[in-house]
């Protein structure tokens, strides 16, 4: 599917905890970079194969953004944000998500890679009018 939408993807060889990507994504919201790190995340995991459990390939990806890979291996070694991270996934469990990606509106969801098809039900379903039709 990712092909399909001319998404950049990679061969998928291992599959990495995330826990410390989404600490540090927490850490870089706070230094006002927290979309791209994302960005930076989801590409070393989805494209590159990278291990984005590794606190090394996370600094990484913070230097590459302009960020100060030291206080983010400071803040990771501290475990500064697992708790944050541990209410999010409680939170998300007691909302029904079972996996990733899961996209809720109102009170549907949609679980897993759909096509596009899929979002314009939902969207329709809860009553958000299109911006536009492709």
């Amino acid at each position: 599917m990712a092909q399909e939408a001319g998404l950049e993807i990679g061969p998928r060889t291992h599959w990495y905890n995330s826990d410390l990507a989404h600490e540090a994504k927490e850490w870089a919201t706070e230094q006002g970079k927290g979309e791209p790190f994302h960005r930076a995340v989801l590409r070393a995991y989805f494209v590159d194969d990278q291990n984005i459990g590794s606190i090394d390939v996370l600094a990484e990806l913070a230097v590459g953004i302009g960020l100060d890979p030291s206080d983010l291996r400071v803040a990771l070694g501290e475990r500064r944000y697992r708790k944050t991270v541990h209410d999010q996934y409680e939170e998300a469990r007691e909302i029904g998500v079972t996996a990733v990606p899961t996209f809720v509106a109102n009170n549907y969801a949609i679980v897993g890679a759909q096509p596009y098809e899929s979002f314009r039900r939902l969207m329709a379903a809860v009553g958000a009018r299109p911006k536009h039709e492709s």
